[in-house]
Protein backbone atom coordinates (compact mmCIF):
# COMPACT_ATOMS: atom_id res chain seq x y z
CA UNK A 1 0.00 0.00 0.00
CA UNK A 2 3.11 2.56 0.65
CA UNK A 3 4.41 1.84 -2.19
CA UNK A 4 1.47 2.94 -4.27
CA UNK A 5 0.59 5.74 -2.43
CA UNK A 6 4.71 6.77 -3.64
CA UNK A 7 3.76 6.09 -6.68
CA UNK A 8 1.01 8.12 -7.35
CA UNK A 9 2.32 11.14 -5.39
CA UNK A 10 5.35 10.99 -7.20
CA UNK A 11 3.33 10.87 -10.59
CA UNK A 12 1.35 13.50 -9.61
CA UNK A 13 4.57 15.90 -8.95
CA UNK A 14 5.30 14.84 -12.49
CA UNK A 15 2.34 15.75 -13.70
CA UNK A 16 1.88 18.94 -12.20
CA UNK A 17 2.47 22.26 -14.08
CA UNK A 18 6.10 24.23 -13.77
CA UNK A 19 6.80 28.23 -14.40
CA UNK A 20 10.71 28.66 -14.98
CA UNK A 21 12.15 31.93 -12.75
CA UNK A 22 11.24 35.23 -13.36
CA UNK A 23 11.87 37.39 -15.09
CA UNK A 24 9.68 36.36 -18.23
CA UNK A 25 8.19 33.44 -16.73
CA UNK A 26 7.13 30.80 -18.32
CA UNK A 27 4.03 28.80 -17.65
CA UNK A 28 3.31 25.29 -19.43
CA UNK A 29 0.34 23.40 -18.12
CA UNK A 30 -2.28 24.89 -16.12
CA UNK A 31 -3.76 22.63 -12.80
CA UNK A 32 -7.55 21.31 -13.80
CA UNK A 33 -10.44 21.30 -11.05
CA UNK A 34 -14.21 21.85 -11.22
CA UNK A 35 -14.44 22.46 -7.42
CA UNK A 36 -13.23 26.23 -6.49
CA UNK A 37 -14.81 28.66 -4.51
CA UNK A 38 -14.95 32.43 -5.22
CA UNK A 39 -12.02 34.30 -3.95
CA UNK A 40 -8.80 34.01 -2.54
CA UNK A 41 -8.46 31.92 1.25
CA UNK A 42 -6.38 33.61 3.91
CA UNK A 43 -4.77 33.42 7.20
CA UNK A 44 -3.05 35.72 9.41
CA UNK A 45 0.18 35.80 12.13
CA UNK A 46 0.64 38.21 14.32
CA UNK A 47 3.82 39.71 15.13
CA UNK A 48 5.55 43.24 14.02
CA UNK A 49 8.39 42.05 11.12
CA UNK A 50 10.57 43.61 8.43
CA UNK A 51 10.41 41.34 5.50
CA UNK A 52 8.49 38.88 4.04
CA UNK A 53 10.80 36.22 4.35
CA UNK A 54 9.67 36.06 7.87
CA UNK A 55 6.48 35.20 7.66
CA UNK A 56 8.38 31.79 6.39
CA UNK A 57 9.95 31.90 9.86
CA UNK A 58 7.10 32.53 11.93
CA UNK A 59 5.22 29.83 10.37
CA UNK A 60 7.67 27.48 12.23
CA UNK A 61 5.91 28.97 15.31
CA UNK A 62 3.34 30.61 15.19
CA UNK A 63 -0.54 29.36 14.07
CA UNK A 64 -2.15 30.85 10.70
CA UNK A 65 -5.37 31.65 11.71
CA UNK A 66 -7.56 31.48 9.31
CA UNK A 67 -9.62 34.67 8.00
CA UNK A 68 -12.57 34.80 5.71
CA UNK A 69 -12.13 34.53 2.56
CA UNK A 70 -10.83 37.54 0.15
CA UNK A 71 -14.36 38.25 -2.01
CA UNK A 72 -13.21 40.89 -3.71
CA UNK A 73 -10.33 42.19 -5.96
CA UNK A 74 -7.25 42.40 -4.16
CA UNK A 75 -7.53 46.74 -4.33
CA UNK A 76 -7.39 48.12 -1.35
CA UNK A 77 -6.26 51.81 0.69
CA UNK A 78 -6.77 50.31 3.94
CA UNK A 79 -5.59 52.93 5.61
CA UNK A 80 -5.03 53.12 9.23
CA UNK A 81 -7.65 50.45 9.41
CA UNK A 82 -7.77 46.65 10.18
CA UNK A 83 -5.89 44.64 7.39
CA UNK A 84 -7.84 43.17 4.98
CA UNK A 85 -10.07 40.48 6.78
CA UNK A 86 -7.40 40.37 9.74
CA UNK A 87 -8.33 41.16 13.61
CA UNK A 88 -5.50 43.81 13.51
CA UNK A 89 -4.41 47.17 12.44
CA UNK A 90 -0.75 46.76 13.19
CA UNK A 91 1.78 44.06 13.08
CA UNK A 92 -0.19 41.37 10.07
CA UNK A 93 0.91 38.54 8.30
CA UNK A 94 -1.52 37.48 5.54
CA UNK A 95 -0.52 34.19 3.72
CA UNK A 96 -3.13 34.52 0.81
CA UNK A 97 -4.09 31.45 -1.37
CA UNK A 98 -6.04 29.80 -4.26
CA UNK A 99 -5.64 29.75 -8.16
CA UNK A 100 -5.62 32.22 -10.69
CA UNK A 101 -7.60 31.54 -14.13
CA UNK A 102 -5.00 32.95 -16.86
CA UNK A 103 -7.65 32.46 -19.71
CA UNK A 104 -5.32 32.83 -23.03
CA UNK A 105 -1.57 32.04 -24.29
CA UNK A 106 0.60 34.96 -24.06
CA UNK A 107 2.38 37.07 -21.71
CA UNK A 108 0.94 38.46 -18.93
CA UNK A 109 2.54 41.52 -16.47
CA UNK A 110 2.01 41.33 -12.46
CA UNK A 111 2.70 43.87 -10.15
CA UNK A 112 1.84 45.12 -6.80
CA UNK A 113 0.97 48.63 -5.10
CA UNK A 114 1.54 47.37 -1.54
CA UNK A 115 2.46 49.10 2.20
CA UNK A 116 4.68 46.74 3.40
CA UNK A 117 6.32 44.04 1.52
CA UNK A 118 4.54 41.59 -0.74
CA UNK A 119 5.59 38.41 -2.62
CA UNK A 120 3.86 36.59 -5.39
CA UNK A 121 4.19 32.64 -6.27
CA UNK A 122 2.26 31.46 -8.97
CA UNK A 123 2.67 27.68 -9.08
CA UNK A 124 5.08 27.63 -6.97
CA UNK A 125 7.36 29.94 -8.57
CA UNK A 126 8.45 34.01 -7.53
CA UNK A 127 6.89 36.17 -9.86
CA UNK A 128 6.38 39.99 -8.10
CA UNK A 129 8.52 41.02 -5.22
CA UNK A 130 9.08 43.93 -2.91
CA UNK A 131 9.95 42.70 0.70
CA UNK A 132 10.62 45.19 2.80
CA UNK A 133 8.99 48.45 4.87
CA UNK A 134 8.42 50.71 3.03
CA UNK A 135 5.28 53.87 2.16
CA UNK A 136 2.69 53.01 -0.90
CA UNK A 137 5.02 51.77 -3.81
CA UNK A 138 4.82 49.83 -7.23
CA UNK A 139 7.15 46.76 -7.28
CA UNK A 140 9.06 46.48 -10.54
CA UNK A 141 6.61 44.74 -13.16
CA UNK A 142 7.16 40.86 -14.16
CA UNK A 143 5.98 39.37 -17.13
CA UNK A 144 4.70 35.25 -17.33
CA UNK A 145 4.68 33.87 -20.30
CA UNK A 146 1.64 31.39 -20.84
CA UNK A 147 1.30 28.45 -23.16
CA UNK A 148 -1.75 26.59 -21.57
CA UNK A 149 -4.95 28.49 -20.44
CA UNK A 150 -6.19 27.51 -17.57
CA UNK A 151 -6.27 27.52 -13.46
CA UNK A 152 -2.89 28.26 -11.80
CA UNK A 153 -1.87 27.52 -8.00
CA UNK A 154 -1.22 30.96 -6.69
CA UNK A 155 0.19 32.31 -3.34
CA UNK A 156 0.71 35.90 -1.93
CA UNK A 157 2.73 36.29 1.39
CA UNK A 158 1.96 40.08 2.53
CA UNK A 159 2.49 41.80 5.62
CA UNK A 160 1.61 45.32 7.22
CA UNK A 161 4.17 46.60 10.06
CA UNK A 162 2.62 49.87 11.50
CA UNK A 163 0.36 52.77 11.17
CA UNK A 164 -0.91 51.96 7.30
CA UNK A 165 -1.61 49.64 4.77
CA UNK A 166 -1.96 49.08 1.44
CA UNK A 167 -2.42 46.22 -1.30
CA UNK A 168 -3.20 46.05 -4.80
CA UNK A 169 -2.66 43.18 -7.04
CA UNK A 170 -2.07 44.44 -11.07
CA UNK A 171 -1.89 42.66 -14.40
CA UNK A 172 -2.28 43.65 -17.93
CA UNK A 173 -3.46 40.10 -19.63
CA UNK A 174 -2.02 39.55 -23.31
CA UNK A 175 -2.83 41.70 -26.08
CA UNK A 176 -4.65 43.98 -24.12
CA UNK A 177 -3.79 48.25 -24.64
CA UNK A 178 -5.20 49.20 -21.50
CA UNK A 179 -2.53 50.48 -18.69
CA UNK A 180 -2.19 47.87 -15.36
CA UNK A 181 -5.23 47.11 -13.57
CA UNK A 182 -6.60 45.32 -10.52
CA UNK A 183 -7.19 41.54 -11.17
CA UNK A 184 -10.69 41.08 -10.97
CA UNK A 185 -12.46 38.34 -8.52
CA UNK A 186 -13.68 36.31 -11.38
CA UNK A 187 -10.38 35.67 -12.06
CA UNK A 188 -9.69 34.13 -8.51
CA UNK A 189 -10.75 30.99 -6.81
CA UNK A 190 -9.42 29.19 -3.91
Amino acid sequence: MRNVKVFWACALLMSSGLLAGAPGVQAQVSTASTERKPGLAVCYMYKLIRHVDEITEWAKTLKCEPGAPLLTALDFDGGTSKVLTSNADDGVMARITGFIHLEKAGAYKFAFESNDGVRLKIDGKMIVEDPGVHDDQFSELATMEVSKPGWYPLSIDFFERRITWTLRFLWKQPGVEADLAPVPVVFLAH
